[in-house]
């Protein structure tokens, strides 16, 4: 423990408060010892300067006394209902409202203190929330056994130093092959493993399997070959998940014996270890683990590896409930995007791509109307912001301006001013960028096959044109005007181009073009160039082609185009 009056800021336990903060979203978590007249604070995040210049408090201001007090946790969603604490000045003095605290022990299993989450408004703690602060309270009260038994601050113990090092690693994860990379890295730097690879539970009209989470440069061929399981008896991974414990084996022969059908004919390593992952009522998979020579698994590797599938359980289950949000969030996204018509004479294609790592969707949209005149109308959108937020506005926004698109005969600036107009009377609050146009042919151009575009640019990336020849020309004739949601009262302009029968029309956003830290005229010279590669393409085509020339494999913005090509006639 601290001595009594050295107290002061220790990095180790700030680290553990730390991921408190970052895993449960609270703004305060200490690290508090409870000695007789006082509470101190070896780690802490979030404290007021005061308190935290001093890194104590007296036993007035202590809810952790009582985790010590009645050697348990201690769950409170609001302290000031609490008959028991209500009292406490930390209430009134610190604004502690919602109060978790899980026991932290010392060398002698006594309990000195406790591992604790604060919030100061109202909150009911989850189980995922308990059970994270439970793992790190653990943690917390393994290394501090093990400096009191060593007598001295040389760092952290092995085992603590792996489930520090694990829940760091994990604790940013948000993807499946996110944390089976984690998962891997730790167990090779700090269990001294050769490979460490997990098999994820799955079920599909062929029934129950294991299924390898592979990730990019993980190279483990053996594992690629037994990627898919039984989930049964047959192999070491079914085998500890039906048992629900984990099997160890001291060498590759021992394993072989009791599953000789398996595919061994890249197998690494000798000794390996096989630990279910999951909680007392979900399965998830089995973790494998395979060292370079024979060895018997320790006592202490076993607590280790039994720390580490609990904070891989916990990652998974994080990003399987991420995993399912995106593909709603998606499914949301792609529900907003419209069917385009095709009007004569006109072939229309569209496109949307989210930003690949993200748990958000986004405010980009396409649409296109043909109005009872005839008259084809092409708008495509982007609003500011990356959230669910954002994709409401864009809702908002693209049912307002296709009801004023079909209904009110006018030109792109006036209709788009009208928008503008609307949300602020309706009280639409957000800003967004958006090209309006409408194609629009006189008498004499049907002879031809010629058509005049018409359109207004509220801030955003210039319409793209490529001629029947090849040649691409962005359409930015001025400054675009102010984008929506800014000036509802602005002036908007429009422009106007004839367009040559066999041409082709790209409305985009800035997610095609732009990317971080490069001028987005180097973006625009990328989409002229590859638009001019593929002009003669269909237009479904010619959108298929451009995209990959544009867009890297993992975007960090979303993209949405609509392009448009001009044949000769109807």
């Amino acid at each position: 423990m601290i001595p009594a009056g050295a107290v002061s800021a220790d990095p180790s336990f700030d680290r553990y408060a730390r991921m408190v903060c970052r895993a449960l979203g609270v703004p305060v978590a200490l690290v508090s010892l409870v000695e007789e007249d006082r509470q101190v604070f070896p780690g802490a995040c979030g404290l007021p300067p005061e308190v935290d210049a001093e890194r104590q408090t007296p036993l007035s201001h202590s809810l952790c006394q009582h985790v010590v007090a009645d050697q348990r946790p201690l769950v409170v969603s609001d302290a000031r209902e609490h008959d028991r604490v209500r009292d406490n000045l930390a209430v009134r003095d610190l604004a502690v409202v919602a109060y978790a605290g899980w026991p932290i022990t010392d060398h002698t299993g006594t309990i000195v203190g406790s591992l604790c989450a604060i919030d100061h408004e109202p909150r009911a703690w989850t189980s995922g929330d308990l059970e994270m602060l439970e793992d790190l309270a653990a943690a917390c009260s393994t290394e501090l056994s093990e400096r009191a038994m060593r007598a001295a601050e040389e760092g952290l113990s092995h085992r603590s130093r792996v489930l520090l090092a694990l829940s760091e690693a994990l604790s940013d994860t948000r993807t499946l092959t996110d944390v089976a990379r984690a998962v891997e890295q730790t167990a090779l730097e700090h269990l001294g493993c050769l490979r460490a690879g997990i098999w994820l539970r799955q079920v599909d009209e062929h029934g129950e399997h294991l299924a390898y989470v592979d990730y990019p440069g993980a190279g483990w061929t053996s594992a690629q070959i037994n990627r898919v399981l039984p989930l049964d008896g047959t192999n070491p991974l079914g085998t500890a998940i039906a048992r629900r414990q984990p099997l160890y084996f001291a060498d590759r022969h021992a394993q072989n014996r009791l599953y000789p059908h398996l595919d061994t004919s890249r197998q690494v390593g000798d000794a390996r270890s096989f630990v279910p992952l999951g909680s007392r009522d979900e399965t998830l998979g089995a973790l494998a683990l395979v060292w370079e020579s024979s060895r018997d698994i320790s006592d202490e590797d076993r607590v280790t590896i039994e720390a580490l599938t609990s904070y891989a359980t916990q990652a998974l289950q994080r990003s399987i409930l991420l995993q399912e949000r995106l593909d709603a969030l998606v499914t949301l996204q792609n529900s907003l995007m419209p069917q385009l018509p095709q009007p004569d004479s006109l072939q229309l294609a569209a496109r949307y791509r989210p930003a690949a790592s993200r748990d958000q969707v986004g405010g980009d949209w396409y649409d296109a109307v043909v109005m009872p005149s005839g008259l084809t109308n092409l708008m495509v959108g982007d609003v500011v912001g990356h959230d669910i937020a954002a994709a409401a506005i864009m809702g908002q926004l693209r049912n307002m301006l296709r009801a004023i698109a079909w209904s009110v005969d006018d030109t792109p600036s006036r209709n788009v001013t009208r928008l503008d107009q609307a949300m602020q009377d309706l009280g639409v609050e957000g800003m967004a960028s958006l090209v309006y146009a409408r194609i629009e042919q006189t008498e004499e151009q049907r002879a031809t096959g010629a058509r005049t575009l018409r359109w207004t640019n509220a801030g955003h990336p210039p319409p793209l044109l490529v001629g029947a020849d090849g040649v691409a020309t962005l359409l930015q004739d001025g400054t675009p005007d102010l984008m929506l949601g800014v000036h509802p009262e602005g002036e908007r302009a429009d422009r106007r181009t004839t367009i040559e029968a066999d041409s082709l029309l790209l409305l985009y956003t800035d997610g095609l073009v732009e990317r971080r830290g490069e001028d987005i005229t180097d973006g625009l010279d990328r989409l002229c160039a590859a638009a001019g590669r593929h002009h003669g393409l269909p237009v479904g085509a010619f959108v298929d082609a451009v995209l990959p020339d544009l867009v890297p494999a993992r975007l960090d913005d979303d993209v949405a185009v609509l392009a448009v090509k001009f044949r000769a006639r109807a």
